[in-house]
């Protein structure tokens, strides 16, 4: 999560943290500060984020996806996400921010559970980019939390805050834009490709139609036991979806093609590998 407005000075410290460094802080709504902190913000939205703010909404993907969110396109990656839509107010405000606090609280982004630590992983320029997972500290001049006594470390602050569940799930997401990040612009995506990419990472509906209602299970080995969990879990749908791209960008072996389709595939490049040979030797000048 990071403020659009804020500059070097007035935001990112300049160090890495680690799970047992430690910090001071507290909010809560007897701050003067409270709440300044959810407006003219840019919040990525993981797949589980979708997920819970859309079930918590009772919205369709579909529906979440055109109400609260715009879709972009991250610089290093070339990676397509959705982010929050802020409202059209002054403040640029989160549409879900009330006097009282947030009123999805019990199912906000991971962003903001995270807040005022940030992850590497959501980050267009690490401190020093290495592929490593590292934590850093966001400090606005204008938060009174850091004046707080409490101590914690980052682990602890992560239990409390609830986001192990979030990073377990959005994990294989997370190692998808590093090993993009690590490519940087010598692997450039297809256009089908990064389709393929946004829909799994957005649209859990869409992904169900995919795999159940096209050619998907035609073509593509899939334990029946799997199979039937993910025709009733959203969950486990998202993480099915995320071993297919490993697979399916980066040749990992988690969702793999029928034996029957490989060979047919297989086939038919070398048919055009030999029709290619062939046009190449009979073509003038040779």
């Amino acid at each position: 999560m990071k403020r659009q407005s804020e500059t070097s000075q007035d935001g990112i410290e300049p160090r890495k943290y680690a799970l047992e460094d430690t910090f001071c802080f507290a909010c809560d709504k007897g701050k003067s500060c409270y709440t300044h902190c959810c407006s003219d913000i840019n919040i990525i939205l993981t797949p589980y984020d979708i997920i819970r703010m859309k079930n918590r909404l009772g919205l369709t993907c579909d529906q979440f996806l055109a109400i609260y969110t715009k879709p972009e396109m991250l610089v290093r990656t070339k990676l397509p996400m959705v982010t929050l839509k802020m409202l059209d107010d002054d403040k640029k405000s989160c549409p879900f921010i009330t006097p009282d606090g947030c009123a999805i609280y019990e199912d906000r982004p991971v962003s903001c559970r995270y807040y005022p630590l940030g992850m590497a992983a959501f980050r267009e320029q690490e401190l020093k980019p290495s592929g490593e997972d590292f934590y850093f500290m966001v400090r606005e001049s204008h938060c009174k939390g850091f004046e707080s006594n409490r101590q914690w470390t980052v682990a602890t602050w992560r239990k409390d805050q609830g986001v192990e569940p979030y990073d377990d799930v959005n994990q294989s997401w997370m190692e998808l834009i590093l090993k993009k990040k690590s490519f940087g612009f010598q692997y450039e995506l297809t256009e089908q490709s990064r389709g393929m990419f946004f829909m799994v990472s957005s649209n859990v509906d869409r992904l169900k139609r995919f795999v159940l209602e096209s050619s998907f299970l035609d073509k593509y080995d899939v334990d029946p036991k799997r199979l039937e969990t993910i025709k009733k879990d959203e969950v486990a749908l998202l993480k099915f979806g995320l071993d297919w791209l490993q697979s399916a960008l980066f040749g990992a072996e988690k969702v793999v093609l029928k034996e029957k389709v490989k060979k047919a595939y297989q086939e038919k490049a070398d048919q055009q590998g030999a029709a290619a040979q062939k046009a190449s030797e009979s073509s003038p000048g040779r």
